[in-house]
């Protein structure tokens, strides 16, 4: 009698334990899970990006080799080649897909039932992406950063560093909706403060370098370049080049100012990207992306780098200095 009472004890120990190992969708989580994840630049340039939303996973109990694989593609700067990558993870039967703001119409036009997580959007609602940040209503979700919203914020820093500026710059990616737009509210916003825009568009290298030879004819006080996919794979040529040209380079994510520019002003990067690590997580344990929010940032950079301000021979006004959250010396 008590060895029969034994084995009822241990078998039903069993089938509540294998219970567990299985989510709400009816999907078996005892297996590592499998997050397929897609970079438009290349590794060397997406490294922040990749090491925080993998540093995100980790803190939430992911380690791969373990209960995770996580599956990484990078696009080298060639969009053309992420269909072909995001079908190569399709078919590897990924659980996620994570990708970069950049691949986020590849992905939505390769599946529609897969979630896609993304953590480096902007204005995903008027890209048509989504229905509404609460309630996106499809595969993708994550978190906006609305670079619009502090573009003039931005702006603002570039006035505070030249108090005299009548001649900015303005260096964009074309073709990229988000970036046109960015580039029309500074526009804007300029020319009210009776500042002189002048605009330089690239999708290649060497339309950036084109684009600096032409400006140095110009002669801008300040250099605004719009953080895209693009810009960011090639953001220490840019600075490189802003440098050699005597102009203070001013963008959105602190990688401009650790490459060279000398401000930097936005969503911080890191809370963002594990906060893209949160979201996979959700999902993982059964959460729709559809009902899953889309997240604005809450935590903002302002960097500078006096390293590349003194190379430049500018004084960085000691307001500035004293609000930055990062200084690079």
């Amino acid at each position: 009698m008590l060895m029969y009472f034994r084995r009822w004890w241990v078998s039903t120990v069993l089938i509540i334990f294998s219970a567990g190992l299985v989510t709400s969708d009816g999907a078996d989580r005892t297996a590592a899970a499998r997050i397929g994840e897609v970079w438009v630049q290349t590794e060397a340039a997406m490294a922040p990006y990749h090491q925080a939303f993998a540093n995100g996973l980790r803190e939430l109990g992911y380690v791969e080799g373990r209960n995770l694989m996580l599956l990484t593609r990078y696009a080298n700067g060639d969009e053309s080649r992420l269909p072909l990558l995001i079908d190569e993870l399709i078919k590897l039967k990924v659980d996620v897909l994570f990708v970069s703001s950049g691949a986020i119409g590849a992905a939505k036009k390769a599946t529609a039932t897969i979630p896609i997580v993304c953590a480096t959007m902007n204005d995903p609602v008027g890209a048509g992406l989504v229905t509404s940040l609460s309630r996106p209503g499809g595969n993708l979700t994550g978190v906006s950063w609305q670079s619009v919203d502090t573009a003039t914020k931005r702006l603002e820093l570039a006035m505070e560093l030249r108090p005299k500026l009548t001649h900015l710059a303005l260096l964009f990616e074309t073709g990229n909706r988000d970036a046109q737009l960015e580039v029309e509210v500074v526009s804007n916003a300029a020319r009210k403060a009776k500042i002189t825009v002048v605009t330089f568009a690239v999708r290649r290298l060497p339309d950036v370098q084109a684009a600096f030879v032409s400006m140095a004819k110009s002669l801008p006080q300040v250099l605004y370049v719009v953080d895209t996919p693009f810009t960011t794979g090639v953001r220490e040529r840019i600075a490189a080049l802003a440098l050699e040209n005597r102009v203070p380079m001013i963008s959105e994510a602190r990688t401009f100012a650790e490459a060279g520019g000398v401000l930097a002003y936005g969503a911080k990067v890191t809370p963002a990207l594990k906060r893209g690590a949160y979201y996979v997580d959700r999902i993982l344990k059964g959460a729709k992306p559809r009902d899953l929010p889309i997240e604005q940032p809450t935590e903002f950079d302002l960097v500078v780098n006096l390293k590349s301000a003194k190379a430049l021979g500018i004084q960085v006004p000691e307001s500035i200095l004293m609000r930055a959250d990062r200084v690079i010396r």
